[in-house]
């Protein structure tokens, strides 16, 4: 076999079935949660089909990456709290005869709080010639707007025509501290930037920023405004129908099924808002391009 380059698609991880919840929040916890804790995301995890989709969806996106990229390529997912770890991927990348491995994080902003962990996993990993290049950011790339601002129209198409064009557009990404922004990370301006140009491009003349999945026993100030509070205001300035883009995140998991189509639907449908949510980009052929745009111009 010819030696080629190796990519591993770096993500959190998720649990693949209800017995699985506990030891995944225990590995992105650091320690165990207590059973009450555990058992209320069980209960999350069964409204959302008994498991986080994001495993299948990364190893389906590094397949149809590597598909994209075509010979000289190897693609593979990694995960940071569940298996397989970044670590056994780049051991199976390099029984594969990899010469080269790069590591992209799966959130395309960089933060001590997601890719200062990816970064860690990569650490230590091989020798000189085969340690994993790490790409931690990639907000800006072309094809990865243009994935969105395709997503961001077939969703104002599920409104009819005069809701689409009164229609206000909410942009969501997970909050964190404010401690970390204030440290100098730069994930909040990456994420402002980033919905500039989908803005933009997309020709959206109503939209918000807003941020979601705040830490449930959070004791410190996070970035805000939540989703619900804009979500408020949007109905009390009168506009009737609304769009929630999760550009936060680049494939479906309890963030976007639960949070979003589950909690932000219902509180808007109180307000009497028409609630819609932009697809995410998953396998995207438009986003599976930029992936590939992002490794050649690496290569």
């Amino acid at each position: 076999m010819s030696k080629q380059t190796a990519i591993i698609l770096i993500a959190l991880g998720g649990p693949r079935s209800l017995e699985e919840v506990g030891p995944f929040m225990a590995a992105f916890m650091g320690r165990p949660a207590p059973p009450p804790v555990v058992q209320t995301i069980v209960e999350r995890y069964k409204l959302i089909g008994g498991k986080s989709p994001l495993p299948e969806l990364v190893k389906a996106q590094a397949a149809a990456l590597e598909h994209e990229l075509g010979s000289g390529f190897r693609a593979y997912e990694g995960f940071r709290y569940s298996r397989p770890t970044v670590a056994e991927s780049f051991d199976r990348a390099i029984n594969d005869n990899a010469r080269r491995v790069i590591a992209i994080s799966m959130s395309p902003f960089a933060t001590e709080v997601t890719t200062g962990a990816y970064r860690s996993a990569c650490e230590g990993l091989g020798n000189n010639e085969t340690c994993p290049l790490f790409i931690p950011s990639w907000h800006d790339n072309p094809l990865f707007i243009h994935a969105w601002v395709e997503k961001v129209k077939a969703g104002l198409a599920l409104f009819s025509g005069a809701e689409q064009e009164r229609a206000v557009v909410i942009f969501t990404s997970h909050s964190i501290p404010i401690r970390y922004i204030e440290a100098g990370d730069p994930y909040q301006k990456q994420i402002e930037e980033t919905i500039k140009l989908v803005v933009a491009q997309a020709g959206i003349p109503e939209w918000r920023i807003a941020w979601q999945s705040k830490g449930a026993r959070a004791t410190e100030p996070w970035i805000g405004p939540e989703v619900e509070p804009t979500l408020d205001r949007i109905a009390q300035d009168g506009f009737k129908a609304v769009l929630e883009v999760p550009i936060g995140f680049t494939c479906d998991h309890m963030e976007t099924l639960y949070d979003i189509d589950i909690v932000h639907r219902a509180h808007a449908t109180k307000l009497g808002l028409d609630f819609e949510r932009a697809g995410s980009l998953n396998t995207s052929p438009l986003f599976i391009k930029a992936l590939a745009d992002i490794v050649n111009k690496t290569s």
